[in-house]
């Protein structure tokens, strides 16, 4: 109600003023509006006119500014519900690739860009399609002209390098992973998948500075810092002799722990007529740690003339490990083949009933039936048939438990080096 008599009020002043201007303002004034046009009005009525043009002149741009901005409003509000329709077609894509139907999600795909241009991730999804699709020769065909719009970008070659790979056109996959390495090096994931195909294609040298990338990234990864050492000792077995064993020598000082490498020097002076100098870098091996393998390059090159040095060896070995029972049946069995009966007993009587298995059962025998006690011998036997069928120890690997009846430098199941072991 006060608002409406402050109105009342205010409007009546107003129209007083304009009335009392026109009246004190009443005498005869020409107005030109072009110099041929004149109007003839009363000053007051003139002024009036005046105030309203300015009014209406100001109305009409604060107007065109109201329009600009709500046209901009509706154009920003047409750009975002654009972009909601396009994300939730995406969403709704990459929903239908998890459930295998492809088509659909290509055909949402091709919706979500008709109005917009194309993104990376959307060529990348498009292509996904595909790949998955086992069409991996279109999927590369699309990440192909993908790359004529955007160029090496990592995510892309990436990609690439996965259909490539799918068509099992190799170097095209390395070549598309080098050029992605190059743009993005520290991506794990490209820098491991580069690595993976240079494994399988052998190329341990390039291999192997690839690793050595991935160690500094991940330097707390054990198998990793395996996978480098082996890629270095792949990558010896190519050089001459010479450089080979400057290769391997630098290996064992950088990793003295790295059995195949061990193995391979030991061999290499076998070969060039030095088994004494092979025995002493086997036998400082085993001051680390008793290794199966090592112990079967040390009985293979021993001369039959010089085993009382295994014997005495194989001792020293269950001195120090007095709980290991392979260990104890691996020195049973080469005293028993080089005649030392009553030392393969004494070493087999100091095992418990319950590490009597199959192999010390057998070796049992042996050494009963050396002693011409048949029925000792006999009843062994036995024992040893009831226990199992399987005689020989095999190597196991550490990593992954896969076996071999022979050791092996490499897992060809984990891919792991140096990892079997008998004992």
């Amino acid at each position: 109600m006060l608002r409406r008599i402050a109105a009342i009020i205010v409007f009546v002043a107003l129209v007083a003023t304009v009335a009392l201007l026109v009246h004190w303002n009443a005498q005869e004034t020409s107005f030109r509006l072009t110099p041929d046009i004149a109007f003839t009005l009363p000053l007051g009525i003139l002024m009036i006119a005046a105030a309203i043009a300015g009014a209406v002149v100001m109305f009409v741009l604060a107007l065109m500014r109201e329009g600009r901005h709500a046209l901009r409003d509706w154009s920003v509000n047409r750009e975002l519900r654009l972009a909601e329709r396009n994300a939730t077609q995406i969403t709704e894509a990459r929903s239908l690739i998890l459930a295998g139907e492809y088509k659909r999600a290509r055909s949402l795909l091709k919706k979500a860009t008709q109005k917009r241009a194309m993104e990376i991730s959307d060529v990348i999804d498009f292509a996904e399609t595909y790949l998955l699709d086992h069409s991996a020769i279109q999927a590369r065909k699309v990440l192909e002209e993908g790359q004529k719009d955007f160029g090496n970008e990592p995510l892309l070659l990436f990609a690439l390098a996965r259909a490539c790979r799918a068509t099992g056109d190799t170097p095209a996959a390395l070549s598309a992973l080098e050029r992605a390495v190059s743009v993005y090096p520290t991506s794990m994931s490209m820098l491991t998948m580069l690595r993976d195909l240079l494994f399988e294609t052998d190329s341990w040298t390039r291999a192997g500075e690839i690793q050595s990338r991935i160690v500094e990234l991940n330097p707390d990864d054990a198998s990793e810092q395996n996978w480098l050492l082996g890629a270095r000792y792949e990558a010896s077995n190519s050089a001459d002799e010479a450089a080979r064993g400057t290769a391997l020598k630098e290996l064992t000082n950088d990793a003295p722990e790295f059995l195949p490498v061990t193995i391979d020097r030991a061999r290499m002076l076998t070969e060039a007529g030095d088994w004494r100098r092979a025995y002493k870098l086997l036998e400082k091996a085993l001051r680390r740690r008793p290794r199966g393998a090592v112990l079967d390059s040390i009985e293979s090159i021993v001369p039959p003339e010089e085993s009382v040095r295994v014997a005495r060896l194989y001792s020293k070995l269950v001195a120090s490990h007095p709980d290991s029972s392979a260990l104890r049946l691996r020195a049973a069995h080469y005293l028993m083949e080089h005649g030392r009966v009553e030392e393969a007993a004494g070493v087999l009587s100091a095992m418990s009933e319950n590490g009597h298995g199959p192999r010390a059962l057998a070796l049992l025998g042996e050494i009963h039936d050396s002693r011409d006690d048949t029925a000792l011998a006999h009843s062994s036997y036995q024992q040893a048939l009831s226990a199992g069928q399987h005689w020989a120890q095999p190597y196991v690997c550490e990593v992954c438990a896969a076996t071999e009846d022979v050791w092996q430098a490499r897992c060809h199941t984990c891919g792991a080096w140096g990892m079997f072991e008998s004992l």
